[in-house]
């Protein structure tokens, strides 16, 4: 269970790694009175990644006492990325 969870959440960071790009990309084609807040938005979603990317690392490296914990901790990092996410891509 570790191991797979490990190796799903390695592919999802590699993904939202990519939707990053394509975001600031969406920022440069905006409007000039929206560039600041896509790359605002885009900026707090590099920090958070920055950070899931640090949980995770603590995460493969925890032993099976603390993996629960560790997972617990990503998560909530990860949930806060994915809802900024989905705030940006909303119309």
């Amino acid at each position: 269970m570790k191991a797979n969870y490990e190796k799903k959440m390695r592919h999802q960071l590699e993904e939202r790694k990519q939707e990053i790009g394509e975001l600031k990309n969406k920022a440069a084609q905006v409007e000039t009175n929206l560039q600041l807040e896509y790359y605002t938005l885009v900026d707090e979603l590099q920090v958070k990644l920055e950070v899931a990317e640090q949980k995770f690392h603590l995460l493969t490296q925890a032993g099976e006492d603390d993996w629960e914990e560790f997972k617990t901790e990503f998560e909530q990092v990860w949930n806060s990325m994915r809802e900024l996410i989905k705030s940006i891509n909303s119309p």
